[in-house]
């Protein structure tokens, strides 16, 4: 019989092994794409509690079931393992949407439409923009005076790292046309040498300390909606990547947690400081021996070491065509310490870089650790890695280092098109999120979606990393096509690989016999047929650790 079954959970006497071998649910008439090397495909699964005991037929599955186990019949369609998002923010939902305005018209009565409906915020936020929404791509206080110029206003770009205020919230954040840039920082200015309400970087600060918190309720309640989103999508995953949870949000994870409605596993981050005090290393490491899975993980720090390309503030070995160049937040001395410090703690280290230059100084540092320290298999990761130097692709695997990359950043919108790619130029643009790249270098690439950036919809993101398309077809044949990666591997991206990225590979990330039952069920088989199915594909079920926590209507 090939069936494989678990003796590893199974110890002791044969009669204990056989009660232990008696599957709960039974699923069959499937397509199983495992993720498993030794058996890449099969036509059913059975799960026991919260984990897989058998992959197989559907005759050896279905004999693996009692009178009161329940048999699912999937009537052909794909099962896959639960995805996983590598890189996600616990972001506030309490906030103007803006990420699929078509025009600056719709955004301005987004703005108002929300002030309305929220005549209680003393603040009126948002997230989503890009630089296409504005004319001739240069944001402007004047946009948001002539809609709300009573109440403060700030809009997040939609890569977070700059924004754009009105009058009115310049005047409280005290932020004049003489005020100087942070260190880390730009205070935008037009030709005048007058305001333009855009700010990059650490100059956001000026403004985002003024505005108040969401209360702990509130981010108890996000908790909940975002847990019940990202089912939806078929997630069982996210790696938690915003460099420490506030107080508040804490909370509301040990809430959920102990109310058993954590229906997401989560690994979290703390921050990588450039001079950690040793009480804060303490609690930093207090969290990583506490929370320890499977719902809720501590062992990663994540630090930033430049900003964005369509600020122009990730930092390039050549400037950007506009003439500028990035903002650098470490110097390689300081990040060097700091690395070999957390690597020598235990902590995997999450290093957000971009530019070409940020993400080579952040293999140097990653290499100067593992000398220092005379330690390996740390899976250090760099954090988005759009822009590397061709030369420095073969390193990744050579360090054993992690490229944690979003799908979604391919996606060839007008922002991409004429701001993005146009401050790059063509050399480096032929390159930019270039994901086979990796693939072609043997790098461990684990795929997340940089949540609230863009949207965590898993399927769009193997859609666009196998199309390199917008949804709507353009440009014609995708944009630097030759980077394109198959459907395949995009979501072994999403899956097995994101389950190694965050040391999880024995539990998760494959269909297998001992791991967690942690999978979706999709209305297409998106391995089949061209891209575009991807795009008709539905979430129809989501399982995690053998508790459905999402179900759709299944026809």
């Amino acid at each position: 019989m090939r069936i494989s079954l678990v003796i590893a959970l199974c110890a002791g006497t044969m009669a204990h092994a056989q009660t232990r071998l008696v599957a709960d649910h039974v699923y069959f008439h499937a397509k199983v794409w495992t993720g498993e090397a030794s058996q890449p495909t099969a036509e059913a699964f059975a799960t026991r509690g919260e984990r897989i005991i058998g992959v197989g037929t559907n005759e050896e599955m279905l004999a693996l079931a009692n009178a009161d186990a329940s048999r699912v019949d999937l009537h052909g369609r794909l099962v896959v393992p639960g995805f996983n998002d590598a890189h996600w923010h616990f972001a506030s939902l309490r906030t103007v949407t803006l990420d699929d305005a078509k025009s600056l018209a719709e955004a301005q009565k987004r703005i108002v439409d929300y002030a309305k409906a929220h005549p209680e915020d003393k603040w009126i936020t948002g997230r989503g923009w890009g630089y296409d929404l504005f004319p001739n791509r240069v944001p402007h206080r004047k946009y948001l005076d002539q809609v709300l110029p009573d109440r403060p206003v700030f809009l997040w770009e939609r890569d977070g790292h700059m924004g754009v205020g009105n009058t009115k919230a310049l005047e409280l954040a005290g932020i004049t046309k003489g005020t100087k840039d942070p260190p880390d920082g730009r205070i935008e200015h037009d030709a005048d040498g007058e305001l333009t309400g855009e700010l990059k970087e650490g100059a956001v600060e000026l403004v985002s300390d003024k505005i108040p918190e969401d209360t702990a309720e509130q981010r108890y309640d996000d908790l909940k909606q975002l847990i019940q989103k990202a089912a939806s999508y078929g997630l069982t995953s996210v790696q938690e990547v915003s460099a420490g949870l506030s107080p508040d949000e804490m909370a509301a994870f040990q809430r959920v947690l102990g109310e058993g409605r954590l229906n997401l596993r989560f690994y979290v981050s703390v921050p990588l400081k450039k001079d950690v005090k040793p009480e804060e290393m303490a609690e930093f490491k207090r969290l990583k021996e506490t929370y320890r899975g499977p719902l809720l993980k501590f062992g990663s720090a994540k630090g930033l070491l430049d900003g964005t390309v369509d600020a122009a503030t990730a930092v390039m070995f050549e400037p950007y065509t506009n003439g500028m160049n990035g903002i650098p937040f470490w110097t390689q001395a300081e990040l060097d310490k700091s690395v070999t410090l957390y690597d020598r703690e235990g902590f995997q280290v999450m290093l957000h870089a971009i530019g070409d230059k940020a993400i080579h100084m952040a293999l140097e540092s990653y290499a100067h650790a593992a000398k220092a320290n005379e330690t390996s298999g740390k899976r250090h990761r760099v954090e988005h890695v759009e822009v590397p130097l061709v030369s420095d692709y073969p390193r990744f695997k050579e360090l054993g280092v992690i490229a944690s990359t979003q799908a979604l950043f391919a996606n060839p919108d007008a922002t991409t098109l004429d701001n993005y790619a146009v401050l790059l130029g063509p050399a480096r643009s032929s390159h930019a999120n270039a994901f086979k790249l990796f693939d072609d270098a043997s790098a461990v690439q684990a795929f997340g979606s940089d949540h609230p950036v863009f949207s965590m919809e898993v399927l769009r993101g193997i859609y666009c990393a196998a199309t390199r398309m917008t949804p709507e077809g353009t440009p014609v044949g995708g944009w630097y096509p030759q980077n394109r990666i198959s459907v395949e591997a995009a979501l072994r991206h999403f899956t097995r690989d994101a389950a190694y990225a965050s040391f999880d590979e024995n539990d998760k990330g494959t269909l297998a016999p001992g791991k967690l039952a942690d999978f979706v069920v999709l209305s297409e088989d998106i391995l089949t047929g061209s891209p575009e199915r991807i795009l008709k594909a539905r979430v129809l079920l989501t399982v995690m650790g053998g508790r459905e926590t999402y179900r759709a209507e299944m026809q």
